[in-house]
């Protein structure tokens, strides 16, 4: 765009004025270096707005005479012209085009808005996306207030929540359709899953007036650093001549978050698969607490993928089930005297040794029995999860921190403030949003808010 000379002299006049107005106030034994910073912020913020009104009428009126062929067939006619105001980053800007009315079909449209893609809403795809950014990370009325001191641009916190889920509601559905986005130029041999649940509030009451929790489905991709990196080569007590143990490339991950249940979530993990190109791998590794619903997801991935999928319970939620059990059979003193051998027997993978030991423990009460029952039923069916030896051995991961931590960070951390409570909807739009943030792809956030 090429600014004629009598626009760029308009444009520095503007500047001119806005600053002559913000320093103005300003007593001559008042000078100071904050002062003048704060006022000229104040004249930028004034006179981007004021700029943007003079480029946007430079680019005419949508003034295409006195009639125009409708769509219908007809004429449409004109005989005024529309003027709204928009607000911006920069703030309020005027806008004021001539508008069209057919009286056959009742059609009323604006050239001008058509050709430059003037938002529908009062609010700039822009700043939607950076008050959406804002709501994604803090509280609706934080972040407004935020927005309010970093932009000088003052909205509702209404305003806050509507617009942030509605951008977040249309990148779920974009996400739904397609990968967002191109897929990885370059896929390691071994690619990490890691899956976990966390609960969240609803606005949902059950039969008692109680209101409902739900759980909210996480997953975390991520790679390891390249052997003999900087922060690699140690190697795993339980695998002494293993190879060492990955660790996880920094700022590798990549999230997904489901509010609902685990075969939507599942799409959501092979879309996500499929931009990181996972195709391209020899191995997944799931990394998960047990949960049935992983290792039901981890079976499809098995029957969809050519790689190799090993699923892997991580240690600590194996070993909390020994303390559980421990803890309702025996007394204080024997129960972390008799924990000890069925500890050192898991983490060497003798999960039937495990088994044979929970078999000897006395069971007090009805209840005590029933945990015992269920434990072992738990170790039995996932002994194929927890070869800790061997998953060490080939340096694999065998924790779920990262799991753990996406949980928070997607969902504990903006989702369970004190009294917060959701709908399904408003929950899945802001933690779609932490994902994509998250990420790293706000800006395609951005580009999905200026296409809608």
């Amino acid at each position: 765009m090429k600014l004629s000379i009598g626009l760029r002299e308009q444009l520095a006049q503007a500047f001119v004025a806005a600053v002559t107005e913000a320093v103005a106030p300003i007593a001559e034994d008042a000078v100071s270096f904050t002062a003048l910073e704060t006022a000229m912020e104040t004249a930028v913020r004034q006179a981007g707005a004021a700029g943007l009104t003079q480029l946007l009428a430079s680019a005419g009126r949508g003034y295409d005479g006195p009639t125009r062929r409708c769509a219908c067939g007809d004429q449409q006619t004109t005989d005024h012209y529309a003027t709204s105001t928009r607000q911006t980053v920069v703030g309020p800007v005027t806008l004021r085009r001539a508008a069209y009315h057919c009286p056959t079909c009742g059609r009323h449209e604006r050239p001008f808005d058509a050709h430059l893609a003037v938002p529908t809403g009062h609010l700039s795809p822009l700043l939607s996306a950076r008050l959406s950014l804002l709501s994604a990370l803090l509280p609706f009325a934080e972040a407004r207030d935020v927005l309010g001191r970093l932009t000088g641009v003052e909205v509702s916190t209404k305003t806050m929540q509507v617009v942030s889920e509605a951008l977040g509601a249309t990148v779920e559905a974009a996400e739904q359709i397609e990968p967002n986005g191109p897929g990885a130029a370059a896929v390691p041999d071994r690619v990490y899953l890691g899956m976990d649940g966390v609960m969240y509030c609803t606005v949902e009451r059950d039969a008692e007036g109680q209101l409902v929790w739900h759980e909210a489905k996480v997953g975390v991709f991520y790679t390891a650093r390249p052997r003999g990196a900087p922060g690699t080569g140690r190697h795993s007590r339980l695998a002494p001549d293993g190879l060492p143990i990955d660790v996880a490339e920094a700022d590798s991950q990549s999230y997904v978050v489901h509010m609902g249940g685990w075969q939507e979530f599942a799409g959501k993990v092979w879309q996500e698969g499929e931009r990181r190109g996972w195709w391209q791998a020899r191995e997944i590794i799931v990394v998960g607490d047990g949960a049935k619903w992983i290792t039901t997801l981890t079976e499809e991935l098995r029957g969809g993928l050519g790689a190799r999928v090993v699923q892997i319970l991580d240690l600590r939620h194996a070993e909390e089930h020994l303390w559980a059990v421990a803890h309702a059979c025996l007394s204080e003193g024997e129960r972390v005297r008799w924990v000890q051998g069925p500890l050192a027997e898991l983490r060497a993978g003798q999960v039937d040794a495990v088994v044979t030991a929970l078999g000897t423990l006395p069971t007090p009460t009805a209840e005590a029995a029933k945990l015992v029952a269920t434990t072992v039923a738990y170790y039995t069916e996932r002994r194929e999860q927890m070869q800790y030896p061997a998953f060490r051995a080939e340096g694999l991961q065998i924790g779920s921190g990262l799991a753990e931590s996406a949980c928070k960070r997607l969902v504990g951390q903006r989702a369970k403030g004190p009294g917060m409570h959701w709908t399904v909807d408003g929950a899945q739009a802001i933690s779609t949003l932490r994902a994509a943030y998250l990420s790293q792809r706000w800006d395609e956030v951005e580009h999905l808010s200026q296409a809608a």
